[in-house]
């Protein structure tokens, strides 16, 4: 059973490598946005209460399904919102989904994580290329952005995304 410093440094460092990826791939611009630290530690402290939480309430002993720690990571993201725009005046940073965008992708690689707890990219890059995709993609960022959401239903939708997107 891992203790709540490994727990901590693991999804710091997964969020980080996601924020990373985004960059590369383009998906979040680099040039406009950072990664608050004070934030991430935020959003990883937080994520950290609701897991003992939900363990609690559903008596987990051991480790929780992948899904599970996407619902609540997600959520977390998207309460402390760590993705910061380097220049506040910038005009456009409404329309922008960076929170969003690392939200969602962070929980399809916590999804994907094999045993050895190495994220799976070819998995994420396979179910971004279906053609569904955009549209869940699209959908799932309005909600975030728009609608009223609990941990556990985001935990639902990665949920359905595990079992059926095969």
């Amino acid at each position: 059973m891992e203790n709540k410093m490994e727990i901590e440094e693991k999804r710091i460092k997964s969020l980080v490598a996601t924020f990373i990826i985004m960059v590369r791939l383009g998906h979040i611009d680099g040039s406009k946005f950072i990664l608050n630290r004070s934030l991430l530690r935020s959003v990883v402290t937080h994520y950290i209460q609701d897991l003992q939480v939900l363990k609690m309430r559903y008596g987990i002993l051991g480790k929780v399904q992948p899904q599970k720690t996407a619902g609540l990571t997600t959520a977390a993201v998207m309460r402390f919102r760590p993705v910061l725009p380097k220049n506040s005046k910038d005009e456009n940073l409404f329309e922008q989904d960076a929170n969003e965008l690392l939200a969602i992708l962070h929980g399809l690689c916590v999804c994907s994580e094999l045993r050895n707890e190495k994220i799976e990219l070819q998995t994420v890059a396979s179910l971004w290329e279906k053609p569904e995709f955009a549209e869940w993609l699209s959908n799932f960022r309005y909600l975030l952005k728009f609608r009223n959401y609990t941990a556990e239903n985001l935990a639902l939708v990665f949920d359905t995304l595990v079992r059926f997107a095969k």
